[in-house]
């Protein structure tokens, strides 16, 4: 019987140690390639409506040159004068544009698939080389 009750013993203070030691996790990882790319952001992003398009624009201010691809993303709110503007929004990729050596900077999208009535929010996701990308902020347009 003492055997069973010694085996018991170090089983349980092995289990103990190992509970304490703990894994050694203090915080969740940062990306270490892209810190500066989460500063960043389009700047001046506007939305206007041009017939049956919706038409994005804005300026990349990337003065490292660290984003390669924007991805162009939409999200319906609803009828206007009828859009749910504090619901949780649900963003589905439109578009991606890769970045080139403009000298101004300055980006166009056209949203040739908005529906008649409907309102819509837009937001770009401004990526780099590894794939880590940052939200810009969201401009809302009305299909009338």
């Amino acid at each position: 019987m003492k055997k069973g009750s010694v085996k018991n013993k170090i089983i349980w203070s092995v289990a103990l140690a190992l509970l304490l030691a703990g894994c050694g996790l203090k915080a969740n990882p940062v990306p270490l390639v892209s810190v500066g790319l989460q500063n960043q952001a389009a700047q001046e992003l506007m939305a206007s409506v041009d017939g049956n398009t919706i038409v994005l624009t804005w300026t990349l201010n990337d003065p490292a040159g660290r984003t390669r691809y924007i991805t162009i993303e939409r999200s319906r709110l609803g009828s206007p004068g009828n859009a749910c503007k504090d619901c949780p929004r649900t963003f589905e990729k439109i578009g991606q544009l890769k970045v080139d050596d403009r000298k101004n900077n300055e980006y166009s999208f056209a949203d040739s698939l908005a529906a008649k009535g409907q309102t819509y929010s837009y937001r770009l996701k401004l990526c780099d080389e590894a794939d880590i990308c940052s939200e810009s902020q969201s401009v809302e347009a009305d299909m009338k």
